[in-house]
Parts: C-alpha cells; structure tokens; sequence
C-alpha cells in the first residue's frame, strides 16, 4: 500500500483530480457510510480519509448538534471539504484537519462513531490506525468501515484480509458484526461495522 500512496497523486494538480472523481465515485459510499452510523443530533463522528468532504456534509446535517471532524492526510483534501462545508452551510457544524488514522488529533473516548470509506488499505501503519479508532471511540461508539473489493490488497485474498481485520478490531474489544457485501455505484465492497465494548 506503500507504493499505491506513492502513486496516487494526493496533494498538487492531481490532488484536484483525485478530489473531483471521488466525490462522484465515493458519494453513494459515503452517504451509506452515515447511514449505518446513524447519528444522534448530539454526536460527534470523525470520518478518517474524508477525501472531498461529501460524507462529512452529511453527518453534518444529520448531527446538527454535535461535530463531524473530516481528516486526511491530503492538503487539497482538506481544503476540498472545508469548501464543501462552507458551500453546504455547515462548516459552523465540522472542524476539518490535516490528519493521518495513525496519528488523530482527537481526545480518548471523545468520538460517537469513526468511519473509514474506502482508506483503511492506504493507512501506512493498519495496526496503529486500529489503535487510535479505537482509542477516540466513546463507550459504545461505532466504527464503520467501507471498501471496495477492488481496491484490497492483491497479495491477500479477500475473505482473509476480512477475518483477520474482524480478528484485530476484536483483540482490541471492539464487537464486529459479520461483513457484508453490499454493491455500490462504483462496484461491490465490504461493509464492517464495529461497536466499542469498552
């Protein structure tokens, strides 16, 4: 995954590209994404790997009395979510950051839910990123997970890259109900949802 965040133009002319295609390509997952969330008008949701904001305007407006925290590695990114959060009328709703899952700028147990569209396999260090989910999640918060089959690791065949995930987040007493499969817009992916025993 290394090699694909080396590839992958995140930041610069690219950086807009990327911005433009997944707004379109990840909509439907992001609002899915909020969905199975299903914030409480006081929550507080961070969404990792935010991309172009479309999932962070949503929790937005479904928790108009909490605080949804967009944040992503990608400076272009960050700034496509906080003109999304203007042009929406929500920005006085969010707080977006520059931000990797590995390193969140959040409080422990200070989040309701913690979401992942289609990131979890660019995450440098998976393990660490598990960690500070884990860590910013409130007794009882959510953690969805969504991502394309397509988009997993090649040398690992889906199935197992699924069970080991469900094994980590266990060890780590997050209660994970069983994967599904759901088909999107842009192609089937995993949907994982995850609630903090702690």
């Amino acid at each position: 995954m290394e090699i694909l965040n080396r590839i992958l133009p995140w930041d610069g002319w690219g950086g807009r590209i990327m911005a433009t295609v997944m707004a379109s390509g990840n909509a439907d997952m992001e609002l899915a994404a909020v969905e199975l969330v299903d914030p409480r008008p006081d929550s507080n949701v961070a969404m990792i790997g935010c991309g172009p904001g479309v999932g962070v305007v949503a929790g937005a407006r479904r928790a108009p009395n909490g605080i949804v925290i967009g944040l992503d590695p990608s400076a272009v990114m960050v700034e496509r979510t906080r003109t999304r959060c203007r042009r929406e009328r929500v920005e006085h709703l969010t707080r977006v950051e520059r931000a990797a899952a590995e390193s969140l700028p959040l409080p422990d147990r200070s989040q309701d839910a913690v979401v992942s569209v289609n990131n979890i396999q660019l995450w440098s260090d998976r393990s660490i990123g598990l960690d500070e989910c884990v860590r910013v999640l409130a007794p009882g918060g959510v953690l969805v997970v969504l991502l394309h089959t397509w988009a997993m690791p090649d040398d690992v065949p889906y199935a197992e890259w699924v069970a080991e995930l469900r094994t980590d987040l266990s060890a780590r007493d997050v209660q994970v109900e069983p994967p599904q499969t759901q088909r999107f817009r842009s192609g089937p992916a995993m949907v994982l949802i995850g609630r903090s025993a702690r």
